[in-house]
């Protein structure tokens, strides 16, 4: 048997009506229908509601009210404040006025945006400029990423005959890092160093600092082209 409890909302099984549930004795449950009086009837006449949930149960709510002529006033569609009205307005075709203001506005940002570019194009273009200019292997590229070092003291400085072994010597390997900081940083594909043969000091100095580097690899140049004065660096 359904087990009833005041506030329970139910309908008679057997006739029309129904309503809300206000008393529970052993013999009888009492029904409270729309006019108001309490109907006893037996557990068997009746059928409880399930309870409405969600958006139906506040539909249904707000229904009752609006036909017992209580509650604030449906929004109608041609309601300024309402969704539908904002839908209807976006909707509604842009006067010509409005589409030139629009227009403008959108050419605006447009121009904007265009002299950001140009501004960012100009700074690529000022550091490459910049780049080309400093990188001293440019006068002595034999191919495209590829350049040819002499390090002869006769070819670095002015009066030679001037300086000490230890001098030329000095301004011999500050020339050759200046070129391998030149190709790292230009991204250089080889550089042949031509360090003659001497007592081979140059020579092994060179080598000894290319083997701190991980990303290059160095060896003889060809003997058939620079004896056995030269060495070609390979750049990863």
């Amino acid at each position: 048997m359904t087990h009833f409890e005041p506030g329970d909302k139910v309908k008679f099984l057997n006739q029309v009506g129904g309503g809300i549930v206000t008393k529970v004795t052993d013999d009888f449950i009492f029904v409270q229908d729309d006019t108001g009086f309490d109907i006893p009837m037996q557990p068997d006449q009746l059928i409880r509601m399930a309870d409405q949930k969600g958006a139906a149960k506040l539909f249904n709510a707000t229904m009752e009210e609006h036909l017992k002529g209580k509650g604030t006033p449906l929004p109608s569609v041609f309601d300024s404040t309402s969704t539908a009205a904002a839908a209807l307005k976006a909707a509604v075709p842009q006067t010509p006025e409005e589409e030139i203001k629009q227009l403008k506005s959108q050419i605006a940002n447009l121009k904007n945006q265009v002299a950001l570019l140009k501004k960012q194009l100009s700074s690529v273009q000022r550091q490459n400029s910049r780049a080309l200019s400093d990188n001293i292997l440019l006068q002595h590229e034999t191919l495209p990423g590829e350049a040819e070092v002499d390090l002869h003291i006769d070819m670095l400085s002015e009066r030679p005959a001037d300086l000490t072994p230890h001098e030329a010597f000095e301004i011999q390997m500050h020339y050759f890092r200046l070129c391998m900081n030149h190709a790292f940083a230009n991204n250089m594909k080889k550089v042949t160093f031509i360090h003659g043969v001497g007592k081979g000091i140059l020579k092994d100095e060179i080598s000894k600092e290319l083997k701190q580097y991980e990303t290059v690899h160095f060896f003889d140049a060809p003997m058939s082209k620079y004896g056995v004065g030269a060495t070609e660096v390979y750049f990863k």
